[in-house]
């Protein structure tokens, strides 16, 4: 029994679950491509062609071929944040962070490119990137959109209990602060398993409140990034990192 679960934990790493969170935000998408075709009508998508290198980047990132699985991915993310973003729900923020996210799969054969001139610790910081981005966006379209934001939320039934016991004005300022905030935190790397935390958690109540498909499945992936952090730290291109080689040089 014993055995078991220690083999058990060696499979399920922190790397197989980005993996695997990757993967199952593709194959959503690749299911709203084949199921509402109807929503890209009049769009530079076809939704069969797109789906089906959705599924292809889904599995090759879930088996052997990561490296091909990553380049699809950064592929269609590319074109989705070039020519689709922000007029679909598929091209929100969300699905830049994603592409840096994606990003993080080329890095072995970056490495073998550059005779291993980056240190490891670059995939950390992509991966603090890519949570950061939809975060001040959000942030940002908050502050200069609060109308809409107060429909929303007055029309939300999670939220309109809100609106109705606070000031709406102060709620979206205090929610674009708190976007704004974890953005700088991951960019800077700083605080960063609390800022990791924080983005975890608000991902959790965004994707509650917002469901499909403004929420999920993009944020399938960006929680899972945001648990990596919270486990294996900003790494060294990090103010956390600056601050520990200066505590530690002072005794």
């Amino acid at each position: 029994m014993l055995s078991l679960r220690q083999s058990a934990r060696g499979l399920i790493t922190l790397d197989t679950l980005l993996y695997s969170a990757l993967s199952t935000t593709h194959l959503l998408w690749a299911g709203s491509l084949l199921l509402e075709p109807w929503r890209y009508v009049g769009k530079p998508i076809i939704p069969a062609l797109f789906a089906f290198v959705h599924i292809i980047a889904a599995l090759a990132i879930l088996g052997r071929y990561r490296t091909y699985g990553g380049w699809l991915s950064v592929t269609i993310l590319s074109y989705y944040w070039m020519f689709i973003k922000p007029r679909e729900p598929i091209a929100e923020p969300q699905s830049v962070g994603i592409l840096a996210i994606s990003a993080v799969l080329l890095m072995p054969h970056v490495q073998r490119l550059v005779k291993n001139r980056f240190p490891p610790d670059i995939n950390l910081l992509a991966i603090r990137l890519g949570i950061a981005y939809p975060f001040l966006e959000w942030g940002l379209d908050a502050l200069r959109n609060p109308i809409h934001f107060r429909f929303y939320f007055q029309g939300n039934p999670l939220t309109q209990f809100i609106i109705a016991a606070w000031n709406p004005a102060t709620v979206i300022l205090l929610l674009a602060s708190f976007e704004v905030g974890i953005a700088f935190l991951h960019v800077l790397g700083l605080v960063s398993r609390v800022a990791s935390l924080g983005a975890l958690i608000a991902l959790i109540v965004f994707s509650s409140v917002a469901g499909y498909p403004l929420a999920l499945p993009q944020d399938i992936a960006l929680g899972a990034a945001a648990a990596y952090l919270m486990k294996k730290g900003p790494g060294i291109f990090s103010m956390d990192h600056v601050f520990r080689r200066i505590v530690n040089s002072s005794f």
